[in-house]
């Protein structure tokens, strides 16, 4: 496998006050990141934190406290003076720390660097190692700084490509052969690691999920076979799910807090691949150039989220994905 040069200069992060800062409710992806590069920071002698917006997921919960992790919920921001972004590259998952840390970077107090494998937008907060090609940040990191890695790093690499894959559901070949190498040097058995990335779904997230089968309307587009569904909670895992039931693109639009509309929308990788298909190009800019709001993701994972008629934004995107499908998608035959 052809590896990338490593294009860290760690000369720059000598002498710094250190912040790794995770998304608003931390992942395993985003969270293993920032532990896989402050592992590497301290090989190198060099000091740095962990920090989280406020909510942490229960997955990482769980995982931090059983590797005795610590990290720092709703950090001081003004206590730093450079900023790592693990695994976002926008304002709007920093939560309760959106408008201190926009106020220290119009004034230029702190040093902003990203590593992300999210699509890069116009509103993006800083530039640094961003390749949307990866499929998860993880990733991203083995191919920046793998010779680095320690059993540790390999250990906390697999746990993020399973988690931001949802476990295997997408995947590419150097994605595999990348995840092959750290679970062979992480010391650990795939059955360890998978147990760990399992998810136990909560009674809520079972009863939204229920209600999104009841309403769910299945399209056939020459070969393709698109779901979608309306429901206000979990939009973004339901919609994973929906691939396990044979979508080739699944789409759930909810109305949530505040008059805020929220549109996920996953593509199955075979499809994706076939038909070069990309959710962010394909889909999400079409509908951020039609109702404003925001969006973020990657290929086979993005969202759309603003103020709109959630009848009429799922609309849009159903017409979207058929014009696609007749023009473009290759049939079987």
């Amino acid at each position: 496998m052809k590896r990338r040069i490593q294009k860290i200069n760690i000369i720059e992060f000598k002498n710094k006050k250190i912040l790794l800062l995770c998304h608003e409710n931390t992942d395993l992806d985003s969270f293993c990141s920032a532990a896989i590069f402050k592992e590497y920071l301290k090989r190198n002698k060099i000091e740095s934190v962990i920090g989280v917006p406020s909510h942490i997921n229960e997955q990482t919960t769980s995982f931090a406290r059983k590797q005795k992790m610590s990290f720092i919920i709703n950090p001081n921001l003004e206590n730093f003076d450079l900023i790592l972004l693990f695994d976002f590259n926008d304002f709007e998952q920093l939560g309760f720390l959106r408008n201190n840390f926009k106020k220290l970077l119009l004034v230029k107090k702190i040093k902003v660097i990203s590593f992300d494998h999210h699509f890069k937008e116009k509103r993006s907060i800083a530039n640094g190692f961003i390749n949307p090609k990866k499929l998860s940040t993880t990733e991203l990191l083995f191919d920046l700084i793998g010779k680095s890695f320690n059993k540790k790093m390999f250990f906390y690499a697999c746990l993020g490509m399973i988690e931001d894959t949802g476990r295997f559901l997408v995947g590419s070949k150097d994605f595999f052969e990348s995840f092959s190498i750290c679970l062979k040097n992480s010391g650990k058995k795939y059955s360890e690691i998978f147990r760990i990335t399992k998810h136990v779904p909560l009674e809520g997230e079972k009863i939204a999920f229920l209600k999104a089968i009841q309403r769910a309307k299945i399209i056939k587009i020459k070969n393709v076979v698109l779901i979608t569904s309306k429901i206000s909670f979990y939009q973004g895992v339901i919609a994973t799910k929906l691939l396990e039931f044979g979508a080739d693109i699944s789409i759930v639009c909810g109305l949530e807090k505040k008059g805020i509309t929220n549109l996920s929308a996953r593509a199955e990788t075979f499809f994706k691949e076939k038909n070069n298909f990309n959710l962010m190009k394909d889909l999400m800019i079409v509908l951020e150039k039609d109702f404003g709001g925001e969006i973020g993701g990657h290929s086979g994972a993005a969202q759309w989220k603003g103020i709109a008629n959630e009848k009429e934004i799922l609309k849009k995107a159903e017409s979207v994905i058929k014009k696609f499908v007749i023009k473009k998608v290759i049939n079987n035959n």
